[in-house]
């Protein structure tokens, strides 16, 4: 197993690291061995705050982490809150799916479009917080830096990463 980043990003505020689950890992417990090895550490304890985001103790980081269609993806920074988000392409009505939840701005039938918003405003609920529905609805990101990637998958997908700005 590579333990290694799939990526890494490195901007003036900090350097993220992004892993990719390997075959044959389990979804549940990757992420928790993985953070294990980054931190260099035998255990960690890791809470969630009350909206289920992954609060590390202080002084170790950020992680944030993405399942889709039995996939994992993790995002870790030393120094700058994270969120990621990976979604596999379904057959969905994204038209009605985006009138109800998107910006008029937005608005969309095309399957790129809609899951290119959609990943960037889960990464970037992930990681700020908020009324989850207020951040759908908004067709801005204030205090973030947001980037879609292409993942290290065959299968098509989107994947996006949010970083808060101090």
């Amino acid at each position: 197993m590579s333990l290694e980043p799939w990526l890494v990003l490195r901007v003036p505020e900090t350097s993220v690291f992004i892993h990719a689950m390997p075959a044959g890992k389990v979804s549940k417990t990757w992420p928790i061995e993985i953070l294990l090895h980054i931190l260099k550490l035998p255990g960690v304890e890791i809470k969630f705050d009350s909206l289920g985001k992954p609060c590390l103790p202080q002084g170790l980081g950020f992680a944030n982490w993405s399942n889709s269609k039995g996939e994992c993806i993790l995002a870790y920074s030393k120094e700058c809150e994270v969120g990621i988000d990976l979604e596999f392409y379904r057959d969905r009505n994204f038209e009605a799916i985006s009138k109800r939840f998107f910006a008029p701005s937005e608005i969309t039938s095309k399957a790129e479009i809609f899951y290119s918003y959609w990943t960037k405003k889960e990464a970037y609920y992930k990681c700020l917080g908020g009324k989850f529905f207020s951040v759908l609805k908004s067709d801005s990101y204030p205090n973030a830096k947001i980037w879609n990637l292409q993942g290290p998958y065959r299968e098509k997908h989107e994947l996006a990463l949010c970083l808060k700005i101090k």
